[in-house]
C-alpha cells in the first residue's frame, strides 16, 4: 500500500506540472496510465510513449529501492558505517542537517588531510574533517570518509573509487539523497583526492571544491559538466609546486573550455600571502584576500589583489547535476579501473575500450544525436531516455557529417539493466544505439 501511495503521489505531482502546460488531455492520459501501473506488475506494463517511460522510471526505482534496502550487505554497510572492497575498508561518519528538499537531501562528501602519515595522524585529521565544513551546511547530509590506507594517495587508492560509488548508492537507497546534488570537497590530502576522483567519476558529482592539494598532472577533460573550484595559498610551495600548479590549472581549464566550446565552469582562488592554511570554510562567509589574476601571477606578472567569499560549500551548492547533459566530453581511458561501471552520463564503452576521446551532443527538438568527435579504440553506445529524445520516433545519429536514422524499442529490461548498473533514479535509460 505504501508503494502504491508513493507512486500515486509521484504521478499526481507530475500530472500537475504537465496539466498546467498542456491542458486536460495530458492529465487524463496520466490518470489512465496510473490506473494501469497500479493494476499490473512492472514486467507487464507497455511502454508506448515518453510519458509511460517517465512513469516507469519512478516505478522501477521504488521497486529497486525496496529490494536493495533488504540486502544484508547494504544493511551492514549503513549500520556499521563501513564498506569493504578487497582488502580495504572505507569508514565514514554521517551528519544530517536541516530538512530534505523535494527530491531528497543534498550530499556533501568531505575528504580529510594527512595522507602519507602515521595512522594516528590520519585519524586525527579524519575527526577534524567530520566538523570542518559542517557549519557551512544548512540542509544536507554531510559525510566524512576515512582514507582507506595511510598513504600519500589515501583517498584515491585504486579501491577507493568503487567505494565512493557504493557510498553514494547506499545513501541514495537508505537516506533518499538527491543524486543530482552530490558534492565533493577536500583539504590538503583531501584536495589531492578531489583532483583525482573528480575526472574519473565526474558524472557522479554536481560540483567540487579542491583546497590546498596538488594536481599531480591530472587530466580534467572529463569535467566538462562538473563545476570545479581550486583554492590554494599563494605561498604554499611545501610540496614542490603546489601553489604554482593550482594557478596553472586555471589556464588548463580555460584551454579546455576553448577547445570544446564551453563547459568547464571553474574558479581559482589563490589566497594572498597564505601558506598551507587558508580559510575556505567560514560559516559567516567572511571575505578573503585573493589574487585577481592567478594565471598572470603564474607567469611572473604583476600581482593584482581582490577579495572574495571563498566558502567551499557555498560554491558547490550553487550547482545541480544534469544527469543527461546536452553535450558530453569523455576521455574514455580516464576512468577508475576497479569500477565495473561502463557508462559516462549517456554514453557507454566496454572496459576493453581503453583510449580515445568522444564528444557527443543531442538535440531533443530534432530528435538528433551528433557524434562530434570519436577516437575511441572500440565501439561506443548512445543510451537514450525520455528526457533526451522522443523514443517513439526515428532517432537521427550524425557521425562524420553522415546522418543515419534508427528506430529504437524502449524496454523495461534495459531500464532495469541501467538502473542496476548505476543505482541512480535519474540515470535510467530505455534503449541504446551502438556506434562502431
Amino acid at each position: 500500500m505504501k508503494k502504491i501511495n508513493l507512486i500515486l503521489s509521484l504521478l499526481l505531482a507530475f500530472v500537475f506540472v504537465l496539466s498546467s502546460c498542456s491542458g486536460e488531455s495530458e492529465e487524463e492520459k496520466l490518470k489512465a496510465l496510473y490506473e494501469e501501473l497500479i493494476l499490473k506488475p512492472s514486467s507487464e506494463i507497455t511502454l508506448d510513449s515518453n510519458t509511460a517511460v517517465k512513469a516507469m522510471r519512478n516505478v522501477l526505482w521504488e521497486e529497486f529501492r525496496e529490494v536493495e534496502r533488504r540486502d544484508e550487505a547494504r544493511v551492514s554497510e549503513i549500520t556499521q558505517k563501513a564498506i569493504d572492497f578487497g582488502e580495504v575498508t572505507m569508514k565514514f561518519e554521517i551528519t544530517i542537517k536541516g530538512k530534505a528538499g523535494p527530491d531528497g537531501y543534498p550530499l556533501y562528501i568531505a575528504l580529510h588531510g594527512g595522507g602519507g602519515a602515521p595512522k594516528e595522524v590520519n585519524d586525527q585529521q579524519w575527526d577534524h574533517m567530520k566538523i570542518y565544513y559542517l557549519d557551512s551546511v544548512e540542509n544536507g547530509i554531510y559525510v566524512a570518509p576515512r582514507g582507506v590506507r595511510d598513504t600519500w594517495h589515501t583517498h584515491f587508492n585504486d579501491e577507493s573509487y568503487p567505494l565512493y560509488e557504493r557510498l553514494i548508492e547506499d545513501l541514495s537507497i537508505y537516506y533518499g539523497i538527491d543524486t543530482n546534488k552530490v558534492y565533493l570537497v577536500g583539504y590538503s590530502a583531501g584536495g589531492d583526492g578531489v583532483w583525482q576522483i573528480t575526472p574519473r567519476l565526474a558524472d557522479r558529482f554536481s560540483a567540487v571544491n579542491m583546497s590546498a592539494g596538488h594536481p599531480n598532472g591530472v587530466d580534467l577533460t572529463n569535467v566538462y559538466n562538473t563545476p570545479f573550484q581550486i583554492q590554494c595559498g599563494q605561498n604554499d610551495d611545501a610540496v614542490k609546486t603546489r601553489n604554482t600548479e593550482c594557478a596553472r590549472y586555471c589556464e588548463v581549464l580555460d584551454d579546455l573550455q576553448e577547445t570544446y566550446g564551453g563547459g568547464y565552469i571553474h574558479n581559482v582562488y589563490m589566497h594572498i600571502l597564505k601558506e598551507h592554511g587558508i580559510v575556505d570554510n567560514s560559516p559567516t562567509h567572511e571575505i578573503q584576500a585573493v589574487l585577481a589574476n592567478p594565471i598572470q601571477w603564474f607567469y611572473g606578472e604583476r600581482v593584482v589583489p581582490t577579495s572574495a567569499d571563498t566558502n567551499a560549500i557555498g560554491f558547490v551548492s550553487q550547482y545541480q547535476r544534469d544527469p543527461v547533459p546536452e553535450k558530453v566530453v569523455w576521455n574514455v581511458g580516464y576512468r577508475a579501473k576497479l569500477c565495473d561501471t561502463e557508462t559516462f552520463y549517456w554514453l557507454r564503452a566496454a572496459k576493453t575500450v581503453t583510449e580515445g576521446i568522444v564528444v557527443a551532443s543531442y538535440d531533443k527538438e530534432t530528435n538528433t544525436v551528433t557524434i562530434e568527435q570519436n577516437t575511441a579504440n572500440g565501439p561506443i553506445a548512445i543510451m537514450l531516455n525520455d528526457e533526451m529524445v522522443d523514443l517513439f520516433k526515428p532517432v537521427t545519429v550524425i557521425v562524420n557529417g553522415e546522418a543515419k536514422e534508427y528506430n529504437v524499442t524502449p524496454s523495461v529490461e534495459y531500464m532495469q539493466k541501467t538502473l542496476s548498473e548505476r543505482c541512480d533514479r535519474n540515470m535510467i535509460f530505455a534503449a541504446e544505439i551502438v556506434i562502431d
